[in-house]
């Protein structure tokens, strides 16, 4: 039952890259902004020879996000981080230049500070890129023995960062989306592709991943600053209402149901495109529109009231701030746990040693090339082991694709190159393939970015056409042992397992779920916690693949954890039970499915098995309603799981 349940919800790895890699609405653009931008960059280090071309070009896709806002707020932070850095660097200079003693251990500490403030405090990205430069400027004292040269490099730091900064400001000015515009096409595309899935009986797999989608779109929404045109929130709110339905919609579904729910979509899909729901507004009742109550399941009448909302909600004026604002965490200028969590220091500590050993690593060999290792470590570092390994096998993939592209046409393109016009072309070609890759998600967008860095390193060698292939190579060398240094560091010393975080959401959605039974009617935060919740541990299930067998401490704990499935089984459950299309449930029944989610909230936080499901005896009146035995049979699939986890590890 786990595994058809499971097999139901998940994707290969060539149908999760198809997904990634496939043609989406405004894709193209996004590409376009960051190869242009990208070439622009390269054109004019080379007319004016401006130093490190390389870090120029790459800086494009750094900064570059997927709506014009986040864009100019995202170069904004990076060009006052690298100011605070510059200067900074001009005064430990004057101190540390000739003291190796007092230079290394600055060059600790500021790493310390950056990777601890970049978990704990509000301008975190400004203040890790901020150190990162500091650092990384701090090397090359090695290489230039001359101070006023190292004065020199240090100040044209500032302008390497602001001519990328500028033009990319500048195109997404011009050509940049608005961020209403990505909301509304998140939503067209999720009612699009559940229309053809529901069609094909196909759309358990995609339905974390629609939730996912609209996440951010619901943030954008909410928004009081965003235009008036912007998508009303209630209907991406009642979307994922109806996403998280459809998890305890029966299997199979009647051949009937499917083509009614993909003829609501459409309907629903016409609304959102229009902005008219003076027609669209009973497209929910094309779901078995000659069915009555009592011949549908109650997950199909909640799931019509739903898509029903999704219609009615389009146009309709704008919602009570109260319930249309997603609740925002207290914004603290330093994390509350700053100080009591260990967890971090002990990143920033690790991210240190590692940096620490891939400098002296390269210092020793006397292999300048090899600086890469502590852009390396930098960068890859993350929170657990899982995430860390995740970005280190993107980084390491991207770096030799990369690094390939670049050996080949040193070797067959280059030497044919004429004018700056030409390698303007290359750039922008190369660019335009390594930008497809990074504008997919999170599971596979940073192997695109190191495509482009590591095919930047070997291309943009100097102001001249780049012939020599060892500069490639030192510079992949040092890739590979920021990798490893960085790999071996965070698994040996006090190492956090993404399990352990994939066990913290699930937890959480479970104490939602509990609060979405417990107050049906009033449980729109509730529900929308148990929507973040969940698409946090569908992204921490991922990871956690990345761990292999690496900590089998965890690895031992981790059996104990309730399938993502069975817990998206049960939230749509109780989504039903909270639905308005549902009647109202006895307190007596739902009090105790809410208090059994309640304890295995806290139980599976502990990382023990789930608790006994409860009896819902004849004493409670509404045991025997088809609502609350939906949620029932829910919880009843989670025992049996954990029963059949426990006997199969024993």
């Amino acid at each position: 039952m786990t595994e058809i349940a499971e097999s139901r919800r998940s994707r290969s790895l060539l149908e999760s890259l198809a997904d990634e890699l496939a043609w989406r609405e405004g894709r193209w653009a996004a590409v376009a902004r960051i190869a242009g931008g990208s070439a622009i960059t390269v054109v004019i280090a080379m007319v004016f020879q401006i130093p490190q071309p390389t870090y120029m070009a790459y800086i494009v896709f750094l900064i570059s996000k997927d709506e014009r806002n986040a864009t100019v707020k995202s170069a904004i932070g990076g060009l006052a981080a690298v100011t605070i850095a510059v200067i900074l660097v001009l005064g430990l200079e004057l101190i540390d230049t000739a003291e190796p003693a007092l230079r290394l251990p600055l060059m600790a500490l500021t790493t310390f500070a950056a990777m601890f403030t970049a978990r704990t405090f509000a301008l975190g990205p400004i203040s890790f890129l901020a150190g990162f430069v500091v650092v990384l400027l701090q090397t090359l004292v090695d290489d230039l023995r001359s101070t006023e040269a190292l004065t020199r490099v240090t100040l044209w730091i500032w302008v390497v960062i602001f001519v990328p900064v500028a033009v990319t400001v500048a195109i997404n000015l011009l050509f940049g989306e608005e961020s209403a515009t990505l909301a509304k096409r998140s939503v067209r595309k999720v009612l699009r592709e559940w229309e053809a899935a529901a069609i094909e009986g196909t759309y358990c797999k995609y339905l974390g991943g629609w939730r996912a989608l609209l996440l951010p779109s619901l943030a954008i929404a909410s928004d009081r600053k965003a235009k008036s045109g912007r998508l009303n929130a209630s209907v991406i709110r009642a979307l994922l209402d109806a996403l998280v339905i459809a998890e305890s919609l029966p299997d199979p579904l009647p051949a009937a149901f499917r083509a009614g729910l993909a003829m609501s979509l459409r309907s629903c899909l016409n609304a959102v495109e229009s902005g008219d729901t003076a027609v669209q507004s009973d497209s929910a009742k094309l779901i078995a529109p000659h069915a009555t109550g009592a011949d549908l399941h109650p997950s199909m009448i909640a799931l019509r009231g739903a898509l029903h909302k999704v219609s009615s909600a389009v146009g309709s004026a704008t919602p009570n701030p109260e319930t249309a604002q997603p609740r925002e965490s207290s914004k603290r200028l330093i994390a509350a746990d700053a100080l009591t969590n260990p967890a971090h220091w002990q990143f920033a500590l690790k991210t240190t040693v590692a940096v620490m050993i891939a400098y002296a690593s390269y210092a020793l060999l006397d292999w300048p090339g090899m600086r890469t290792a502590v852009v390396t470590c930098f960068f890859v570092a993350l929170s657990s082991l899982g995430e860390t390994v995740h970005k280190l096998a993107l980084r390491l993939s991207g770096a030799i694709i990369g690094g390939l592209i670049a050996a080949l046409c040193i070797v067959f393109v280059v030497p044919h190159l004429t004018d700056v016009g030409q390698l303007f072309l290359l750039i922008f070609i190369v660019s335009a393939c390594a930008a497809w890759i990074s504008t997919s998600s999170e599971l596979l967008a940073y192997a695109g970015m190191q495509i482009a860095f590591a095919f930047f390193l070997g291309i943009l060698q100097g102001y001249a056409p780049a012939t020599d292939l060892t500069v490639l190579r030192d510079r992949i060398a040092g890739i590979v042992l920021g990798n490893i240094v960085i790999t071996i560091v965070f698994s040996s010393l006090w190492p956090q397992s993404a399990r352990s975080s994939l066990r913290e959401a699930l937890a959480r959605s479970l104490r939602a779920i509990a609060e979405v039974i417990r107050r049906p009617r009033t449980s729109e935060q509730a529900r929308l916690d148990t929507v973040q919740a969940l698409t946090r541990a569908e992204n921490l299930r991922t990871l956690t693949a990345f761990e292999l067998r690496m900590l089998p401490t965890h690895e031992q704990q981790s059996r104990t954890l309730p399938t993502i499935a069975a817990i998206e089984e049960l939230a749509g459950a109780a989504f039903v039970l909270s639905s308005e299309s549902i009647s109202p449930e006895e307190p007596a029944a739902t009090a105790a499915l809410a208090d059994w989610a309640m304890s295995a909230a806290d139980r599976v936080n502990r990382g023990e098995p789930v608790p006994p499901a409860p009896s819902m005896s004849a004493s409670h009146p509404s045991a025997s309603d088809f609502s609350s035995r939906s949620a029932q049979r829910a919880i009843e699939h989670l025992q049996r799981e954990a029963d059949h986890v426990a006997t199969a590890t024993r």
